[in-house]
């Protein structure tokens, strides 16, 4: 790097002698070009300047350079992370969405199953009231046939014991009514149970 550096400044040496020579072998003086006194100066303040900027001002260019790029990598890393743990997430929220959709379904029919069952032990216990009630009807009709035959025995035996009345043409005293009542509905009751 040094024999660089001093190449370079050796040669930028010459060749303002080489540019202001004229055809004598002379240096002129022209007003557009400085003169080589003049160049001089400039050439060490360059190569003063050219040196303390790169023992000052290049490493803390190569320094920022070196951090941007290392904040670059950070970036892409959490970048890349982030982006794994996206599809991590999105995978187990997928697979989370698909139990619950069986899940659901699940709960669906097992509410028909349910319903179905409530359906039919409604429909077996509406059927077993109405057994029940017509069972009962029947009783109840027969409890009534019952009650009206004996209704129906006992005006016969009144009307029986009335015409035999009439025909015997005597009254008949309460208790001996009554005993001929009870006779008569025995009587009748034997033919009918």
């Amino acid at each position: 790097m040094k024999r660089v550096l001093f190449t370079v400044l050796g040669l930028s040496a010459l060749i303002p002698s080489i540019a202001f020579a004229d055809e004598t072998g002379g240096i002129t003086e022209t007003p557009i070009w400085p003169t080589m006194w003049e160049v001089i100066p400039m050439v060490i303040t360059l190569v003063i300047l050219l040196a303390l900027m790169g023992k000052f001002v290049w490493p803390v260019v190569l320094k920022v350079l070196d951090e941007r790029a290392e904040k670059i990598e950070g970036s892409l890393k959490k970048a890349e992370e982030v982006k794994l743990e996206a599809e991590d997430i999105l995978t187990e929220s997928q697979t989370k969405l698909t139990e619950a959709r069986k899940e659901s379904a699940s709960i669906i029919e097992a509410g028909k199953v349910a319903g179905e069952t409530a359906r039919e032990d409604v429909i077996k216990k509406a059927e077993a009231e109405a057994s029940d009630v017509i069972a009962r009807g029947y009783a109840s009709v027969e409890a009534e046939k019952k009650a009206a035959f004996n209704e129906v025995k006992e005006d016969s035996a009144k009307l029986a014991i009335v015409i035999a009345e009439k025909i015997l043409k005597q009254k008949i005293t309460p208790e001996v009514d009554a005993a001929m009542i009870d006779a008569a509905i025995a009587d009748m009751g034997g033919f009918n149970d």
